[in-house]
């Protein structure tokens, strides 16, 4: 039995949580996070708390590194990153009202550029870590992805993506939201699990970790703060975020010229 057996009959309610209701208008991932973003940080999000607990235990020593985060958003991995000591982190995200809230953080303005995953704008071999939060399910291409991240990676960086679980997706879990009294639905592509470790192993990279991560104690306040208390312990039994943790290899000629120790910038 999987730990997402053990309360059975209630995965329909707590797909509810997560789901914006009737009435739901599916929308682009641009439009969606566009009427998102003036929210996006003040609304209770258990998940967006989750991924941040298990992902920083994962995180290696950042200090004097270059990082870059895809799917930006408001900047929340960037200061994140910063925090932690980085030498330099860009932000890349495709939707401009998200990179304007995150240009509100004087730390971050000059450090945004909007772009597309399928095609970053970043010069090739210049960063030592990549954080990929909640965006690859989000990408049609999963292959053009992969080696595009490849591409902007130094030998030896780490890779760290997370996502919705392909069982709380199968449970009816989707990337919902509420804005103006209308709920919103964004549209994504689903990406099997094993799919995705083959893609990037395709592409030059190795698994390390693959982690399945349980909303817990740590995330009740949420619950209740939105009113949902309720809902708690069904919630603890959905494996809730995927996170993947991949470290390029140092492959003979994948050495780096020119711009090893430079910091990370738009190659445009």
């Amino acid at each position: 039995m999987t730990r997402s057996a053990v309360i059975p009959g209630l995965h329909d309610r707590v797909s509810e949580l997560f789901q914006a209701g009737t009435g739901t208008r599916r929308v682009s991932v641009r439009e969606g996070y566009g009427l998102w973003a003036s929210s996006y940080d003040s609304d209770p999000n258990p998940l967006l708390a989750l991924e941040e607990r298990e992902l920083e235990l994962l995180l290696p020593g950042t200090r004097h590194k270059d990082a870059i985060d895809l799917g930006c958003g408001t900047g929340r991995w960037m200061r994140k990153l910063l925090s932690r000591g980085v030498r330099s982190v860009v932000g890349v995200d495709l939707t401009p009202q998200m990179l304007a809230r995150a240009a509100q953080d004087g730390r971050l303005g000059r450090r945004l550029v909007q772009g597309d995953c399928l095609a970053l704008p970043f010069r090739s071999h210049g960063a030592d870590v990549i954080v990929c939060s909640f965006t690859l399910g989000h990408v049609p291409d999963v292959v053009a992805a992969a080696h595009e991240i490849a591409r902007v990676a130094r030998p030896e960086a780490e890779v760290f993506i997370s996502d919705l679980h392909p069982e709380a997706q199968a449970n009816g879990w989707r990337c919902a939201f509420r804005c103006e009294g209308r709920s919103f639905e964004i549209g994504g592509h689903p990406h099997a699990r094993a799919h995705v470790h083959e893609t990037f192993r395709s592409a030059g990279f190795r698994l390390r970790r693959s982690l399945d991560a349980f909303i817990g104690e740590p995330e009740r306040h949420i619950f209740v703060r939105g009113g949902k208390d309720a809902w708690f312990e069904a919630a603890k039994t959905v494996p809730a975020v995927a996170v993947e943790h991949f470290i390029l290899d140092a492959r003979p000629g994948a050495r780096v010229r020119g711009n090893r120790r430079r910091p990370l910038h738009c190659a445009c």
